[in-house]
């Protein structure tokens, strides 16, 4: 199995289920355990992250200003991530850990699912975390 982590937390977890070897790839975010730290990153944020929430809110709105609006209203939200396709094709991944709760957060499934469009002969599975309490952490482990 090849997985890429676009998620902090999954990443956590797929360490503590004992499987890093399986492991090809990670986000930006993902720098937990220190092994991980070596694997190619396939993701970046397009804002300073460090900033205090106004900045960063600030940061997101310029950004939105920047972009054109695209005339497919399927693809109008706004992404502060980008995923990096040649690398996604390079490192053959059958499974992608992303989430679906917050656009601003993490890489959301959204992205990964417009990147896997571009892929060729590949249809990696996409596993979207959704935890809304304690129970659902679990539920996804």
């Amino acid at each position: 199995m090849r997985i890429i982590s676009l998620l902090a937390s999954a990443t956590e977890m797929v360490a503590a289920l004992g499987c890093l070897d399986q492991m090809v790839g990670r986000s930006h975010e993902c720098d937990y355990p220190p092994e991980v730290q070596a694997l190619p990153v396939v993701s970046t944020v397009q804002i300073d992250t460090n900033e205090s929430s106004a900045q960063i809110d600030a940061q997101v709105k310029q950004l939105a200003l920047q972009k054109r609006e695209p005339e497919d209203p399927a693809l109008k939200a706004l992404s502060i991530y980008a995923i990096d396709v040649d690398k996604l094709q390079e490192l053959r991944p059958d499974v992608i850990f992303t989430q679906t709760q917050c656009e601003v957060c993490a890489v959301s499934e959204r992205d990964v699912i417009q990147a896997i469009a571009q892929l060729t002969g590949l249809q990696p599975l996409v596993i979207s975390l959704t935890p809304y309490r304690l129970l659902d952490v679990w539920e996804d482990v």
